[in-house]
């Protein structure tokens, strides 16, 4: 593995002083209106600056009003919320549903079963518009209307992950942070799968490789392809890779998998991220008479519960399913009592699984 550097920042004293008036109003201890700021510095043991910063974040996220030169107070949400409501998870992400469940992310389902034997409540808000480039009024919105929650982020575009680290929230990222995103999260190691899986083909004698990407990455396909790209570029045998985007669409998928084949020279592997291409591209080569991997090897990182099913069986990598809940929900917990997460993030590493669609490039033929 390549000496890569972890991205780590603390949770600053205007953050820390924040989530305790967060914790303090779900506890309903925070008076209204609020004590003054030498009274309410000294209990939370921090300065005036930063008690002030700490009061505009919960103001932006609309639990508190302040006003020139009156006391501070609770907001209507706030003022009026049960006391005694429970600590409560709340998945946003840009996807329907019908993208995520059941098979899609198995970890959403045993999450939510972990969160409720711990009698932690559990919420979804699945809405395409948030991954426009603006979801700033909608992420506002939903904020303001579940005070105290811990916020799952999911396929969360950039421009969501960093409107959720400005606000200061008690938020995880499950998946990976896009660049200049400082928050906790929990997500596959892709940067050592995609070098692993470079590594894998190499060893199999492959020196022109195709990589099938989605038109719109997230930044777990992009951390995959960068390892596998690392690998590549230290590797002592010089490779070729060609990279190609394509939609959940079938028709364009064959198309772009022909003009792939046709090359010359043509690549001798195909590594798919997506179980949708994988399958696709694994059905469009045995249709057209194109043995897999006699004339092509075929690798896939995403696994369906129904390509485990199929002949020849899948090379592929497994996911670690039980211990990304496990980590999950042991840093929601400590995210909903308040305590600081370093922005960091958690990663789990999966296992190659070798299957007989990765073969040595020798028996690549047309």
């Amino acid at each position: 593995m390549p000496p890569d550097s972890l991205p780590f920042r603390r949770a600053t004293l205007v953050e820390q002083a924040a989530q305790a008036l967060r914790q303090a109003l779900h506890d309903g201890t925070l008076p209204d209106p609020l004590p003054g700021e030498h009274q309410l510095a000294a209990r939370l043991g921090v300065s005036r600056p930063t008690l002030r910063g700490a009061l505009a974040m919960l103001a932006r996220e609309g639990l508190l009003t302040q006003g020139q030169g009156r006391r501070t107070r609770l907001t209507a949400t706030a003022a009026t919320r049960p006391r005694t409501s429970p600590p409560r998870l709340c998945v946003v992400s840009p996807l329907t549903r019908g993208l995520i469940f059941p098979d899609e992310h198995p970890v959403l389902t045993q999450l939510h079963t972990g969160a409720a034997a711990k009698g932690i409540g559990w919420e979804e808000v699945l809405d395409a518009r948030l991954g426009g480039a603006k979801p700033e009024a909608q992420l506002q919105q939903l904020v303001r209307a579940r005070p105290g929650a811990c916020w799952i982020l999911l396929a969360s575009t950039a421009a969501m992950q960093r409107w959720f680290a400005r606000a200061g929230l008690p938020t995880l990222v499950l998946g990976t942070c896009h660049t200049g995103v400082a928050l906790p999260s929990i997500d596959i190691n892709y940067p050592a799968l995609g070098w692993h899986a470079a590594g894998v083909m190499l060893k199999q004698g492959h020196r022109q490789l195709a990589l099938v990407l989605p038109a719109e990455p997230l930044a777990g396909d992009l951390a995959c392809r960068d390892g596998l790209a690392a690998y590549l570029a230290q590797a002592a045998t010089p490779a070729n890779l060609i990279e190609i985007n394509a939609r959940e669409n079938p028709r364009e998928l064959r198309a772009k998998l022909d003009r792939l084949l046709a090359l010359q020279p043509r690549p001798t592997v195909i590594f798919c991220l997506r179980q949708s291409h994988t399958l696709g591209s694994l059905l469009h080569l045995l249709e057209n008479g194109r043995q897999v991997p006699g004339t092509v090897s075929l690798l896939a990182r995403d696994m369906h519960p129904l390509l485990e099913a199929t002949i020849p069986d899948l090379a592929h990598y497994s996911r670690p399913t039980s211990q990304l809940v496990s980590r999950t929900l042991r840093l929601a917990q400590a995210l909903l009592s308040g305590r600081a997460v370093p922005a960091r993030p958690n990663l789990v590493t999966p296992v190659f699984i070798a299957g007989r669609t990765l073969a040595d490039s020798a028996k690549s033929k047309l």
